[in-house]
């Protein structure tokens, strides 16, 4: 296992500190997608800063914070 695999090993498996960020902000997006919660309000909510969150987010999940939200709320309205 190189460093890399290790370090995203650690960081992105139900063990690591970084998945539970991320979790915790995935949930709190898919259940007030309604209010449009900030970025802001977001990182508060997890307790990281909103640079420090839009870059875990975004390297966890693929796409940014916003990008979920705004996705969330578009399968919402689709139903």
């Amino acid at each position: 296992m190189n460093a890399q695999t290790a370090i995203l090993k650690k960081d992105i498996t139900p063990e690591g500190g970084d998945y539970e960020v991320v979790r915790r902000a995935i949930e709190k997006i898919s259940l007030d997608y309604r209010d449009q919660p900030s970025l802001e309000i977001l990182a508060e909510e997890v307790g990281e800063t909103p640079t420090g969150l839009q870059k875990l987010f975004t390297r966890w999940a693929g796409l940014s914070p916003k990008a979920f939200l705004q996705a969330v709320t578009l399968d919402h309205a689709r139903k």
